[in-house]
C-alpha cells in the first residue's frame, strides 16, 4: 500500500513536470539600413523657370517662398 502510494506520487510529480509548457524567449533583430549617396553622386535638383536649383535652395514663386528638398519644392509659408 505504501509502495503504490509512493509510486502514484512520483508518477503524478513526473506528469506535472512534463505538462508545463517550455517558454523560450526569441529575439528578432532587424538590420538598420542607412542610405548614403555614392561618391560623386549628386542629390536631385529642383527646376523652376528653366533654372536648376540645388537641395536647400530657396526660390520666390508667385509671391510665396519655396525651398528645394531633394528634388521637391516645399512651401515655407513665407511671403516674398
Amino acid at each position: 500500500m505504501k509502495l503504490s502510494f509512493a509510486f502514484m506520487c512520483v508518477a503524478a510529480a513526473m506528469l506535472a513536470g512534463c505538462s508545463r509548457p517550455v517558454v523560450r524567449e526569441t529575439v528578432v533583430e532587424r538590420p538598420v539600413v542607412v542610405e548614403r549617396a555614392a561618391a560623386g553622386a549628386t542629390t536631385p535638383s529642383c527646376t523652376y523657370a528653366s533654372q536648376a536649383y540645388s537641395h536647400g535652395s530657396v526660390s520666390c514663386q508667385d509671391r510665396t517662398q519655396f525651398r528645394c528638398d531633394n528634388g521637391i519644392w516645399n512651401r515655407t509659408m513665407t511671403a516674398c
